[in-house]
């Protein structure tokens, strides 16, 4: 008899054992099987610890898409793990009293992405941007020709990413305020004082996550 209890004990143990080593191994699987917008997880050989690899993006975003628009702009970014860089050129095209105005500045921006936000495969960032360079001409209304290259600026973005795969699509909105300064003529006679305007764009893109 006791032989018998011995056995059912062990055949209870063994069984139990081998429950709890499948609910361990699916719970390993399960949270190597988990990505985040971070990174990989991988296995140090020499601590043994899970760490995230940084991840790389290129994104490329334009706005408006409408092709009769006066007002366009197109940013082009490289993110490396969270932080980004990247320079936006904006051009405009307006009339104002019978003036014409056509303009074009570049800015770096830099930004930082939030990961694991709204869920895995969603992200979010925010940046500010430092207009360094651009182009100003006026074209009176007595065909008298203005010129400037002398502008500052700054501004602030965010963007909303979903990844497909190592595939995003971003939309965004974009805020610059920028005055040009120094305006120029060959005439003597004639002068401007300066240039100043802001204003937000509406923009979708493009990206690329490793």
């Amino acid at each position: 008899m006791s032989y018998l209890r011995f056995g059912i004990l062990l055949l209870t143990l063994l069984i139990l054992s081998d429950s709890f080593s499948l609910v361990l191994a699916q719970s390993i699987y399960d949270f190597k099987r988990k990505g985040t917008n971070v990174g990989q997880q991988i296995m140090d050989p020499y601590t043994k610890n899970i760490k995230l690899t940084p991840k790389i993006r290129f994104r490329y975003l334009y706005g408006p898409i409408n092709s009769d628009s006066q007002a366009t702009r197109s940013t082009s970014t490289i993110i490396w793990d969270r932080f980004g860089i990247g320079q936006s050129v904006f051009k405009f095209k307006t009339s104002i009293s019978g003036d014409m105005y056509d303009l074009e500045n570049t800015s770096i921006d830099l930004s930082y992405t939030f990961g694991d936000t709204f869920g895995d495969e969603y992200t979010f960032t925010l940046g500010s941007s430092a207009v360094y360079s651009g182009k100003l001409t006026i074209t009176s209304s007595d065909s008298e020709i203005f010129n400037s290259s002398n502008v500052e600026g700054s501004g602030y973005f965010s963007i909303l990413g979903i990844e497909f795969g190592i595939f995003e699509i971003l939309a965004g909105f974009q805020y610059t305020s920028y005055v040009f300064t120094e305006i120029e003529t060959e005439s003597t006679s004639a002068y401007w004082g300066s240039f100043e305007d802001s204003g937000g764009l509406y923009v979708t893109g493009i990206g690329l996550a490793f």
